[in-house]
């Protein structure tokens, strides 16, 4: 008899959600077939069978919320029939996120002693774990959704992104950047009828890399990719962002994308730990913004929409220029304030300098 579990899929992942089961108790089941749906605060994703044998009773429903390591259910031998493997007690840290905001609500009153205050000997033991009350309550707040699914994954990244916020002390440094230069190789590439089409995004991708080799990181440079989707923000990995051409950064940006908006992120989307992640807002006519440095990052650059401004040199003399906002979110445990005006300098240096063409 073998076990399948909630694998450990990307750094501080602590807990999965089952959607669905492809196979049913007693099914028949092959090495490295899929056998349940999964979703993280990432991405959605298949479980696998590691052997082949039948399928013994679920240890888990849709909806059931599970931690990493704890099994789903087990792949059963010929010699084993499945009504031998039963049903375990459910773990405290395992719950669905329905059943536990029932336990919440109909929860008995605490008591209060005669002078009014909390009888600590007295109160009802709730059911529940605080993390698995505080994760009900996130979803009991979350407005009604035409589909459940997209509230309930909304929870799980609710969750990791106020672990966040709790854990890193975040500061900020801005400036406002020259886009003139960075505009015009933009429309030189799309002039040149390059396939796929480059992005502004493209080009702040290859600024954010090269900052961060000046100042100090080696080897291929991993950025993350913040994309809006129905279900919240997900971040795909772009590999090796100077190891690209234009070109083959336009297209890896695409297929991020892609692979963010269908919840389809690779096992290195999950795995990797990018050196950092651009999150660029200025389609939606944001200004500048600020935001959440992810658990396992020390920085994330915002950025805002590129407009006309009028500006004025060293010498004072006024004009009008294409400029941006860029934000350094920092992680105040591994960064000090020189050291994000650093790689902010550095960024906007890569943005207003030459832009290679390839």
């Amino acid at each position: 008899m073998t076990e399948i579990v909630i694998p450990s899929a990307g750094i501080a992942m602590e807990e999965a959600m089952v959607v669905k089961w492809h196979k049913e108790p007693g099914d028949s089941v092959a090495a490295d077939e899929p056998v349940a749906e999964i979703e993280t605060d990432k991405a959605t994703m298949d479980v696998v069978s590691p052997v082949s044998g039948r399928l013994g009773p679920h240890l888990a429903q849709p909806g059931d919320v599970v931690p990493v390591g704890r099994a789903i259910v087990r792949v059963l031998t010929d010699d084993e029939g499945t009504e031998t493997a039963t049903l375990p007690e459910p773990a405290a840290s395992a719950f669905s996120l329905d059943a536990g905001l029932a336990a919440a609500d109909v929860a008995e009153p605490e008591q209060a002693s005669a002078d009014g205050g909390e009888d600590v000997h007295s109160r009802a033991p709730h059911a529940l774990s605080p993390r698995a009350r505080r994760l009900a309550r996130e979803h009991a707040e979350q407005p009604p959704q035409a589909a459940p699914r997209a509230g309930r994954f909304r929870g799980l990244i609710a969750t990791k992104v106020a672990q966040s916020w709790r854990e890193i002390p975040h500061f900020t440094v801005s400036r406002e950047i020259d886009a003139e230069q960075i505009s015009a190789a933009l429309q030189a590439e799309r002039a040149r009828g390059a396939e796929p089409a480059p992005s502004f995004t493209d080009l702040l991708l290859r600024a954010l890399a090269q900052a961060l080799q000046e100042n100090g990181e080696s080897g291929p440079i991993d950025l993350g990719l913040a994309v809006a989707t129905p279900d919240g923000v997900v971040v795909p990995i772009v590999q090796d962002v100077l190891g690209k051409s234009l070109a083959e950064l336009a297209s890896a940006r695409q297929e991020a994308v892609s692979r963010a908006r269908n919840g389809r992120l690779t096992p290195e989307d999950l795995d990797l730990a990018p050196q950092s992640t651009l999150s660029n807002l200025g389609s939606f006519g944001v200004d500048r913004f600020t935001g959440i440095v992810a658990l396992g990052q020390t920085t994330l650059l915002t950025v805002g929409r590129a407009r006309p401004r009028v500006v004025a040199d060293d010498r004072r003399s006024i004009s009008v220029r294409l400029t941006f906002d860029a934000t350094v979110n920092s992680d105040h445990r591994a960064l000090d304030g020189a050291d994000a005006a650093r790689l902010l300098s550095a960024f906007a240096a890569a943005v207003e300098g030459p832009t290679p063409a390839t």
